[in-house]
């Protein structure tokens, strides 16, 4: 059985067809796969127990009350223009659950009430995560 011109000018398009829906369902795959992943969080180096912490675009983070495991304490952002700024909370190598708490305006500034649950083994290593905008900053420090 031969094909003519017009069949195979046909099965050429039907395959080009076939080719471009398989590269658009990849392309929407791939696009699905990344276009929720958070954005690494830049570390930032200082001792936040020992006063207040510069951010890289300016402005400071700093708690106001020391930091307890069970008990409250406040955190501050000061200098900081970001719409709804938060900060989470989790340790290394242990499931903390959900620690996430928004910074509720405070005039020009920022506060935050914040309770961190007791560690079934005792640590008291945390690693706060500054989340402003489209950015994110990691803060290791140690509760009392």
């Amino acid at each position: 059985m031969t094909m003519n011109l017009k069949q195979k000018k046909l099965l050429l398009i039907g395959v080009a067809l076939i080719l471009l829906a398989a590269l658009k369902g990849g392309l929407i795959w791939w696009y699905f796969q990344h276009k929720n992943q958070p954005q690494a969080a830049q570390p930032l180096a200082c001792n936040i127990t020992q006063g207040a912490c510069s951010l890289p675009d300016g402005g400071s983070l700093r708690f106001v009350t020391p930091p307890q495991n069970g008990k409250p304490f406040v955190m501050r952002l000061d200098g900081v223009t970001a719409s709804e700024p938060s900060v989470e909370f989790s340790m290394a190598d242990m499931d903390m659950g959900f620690n996430r708490y928004r910074f509720v305006a405070d005039g020009a500034n920022w506060q935050a009430r914040i309770t961190l649950p007791v560690c079934a083994t005792g640590s008291r290593h945390w690693i706060a995560t500054l989340h402003l905008g489209d950015k994110a900053y990691s803060l290791p420090f140690q509760a009392q």
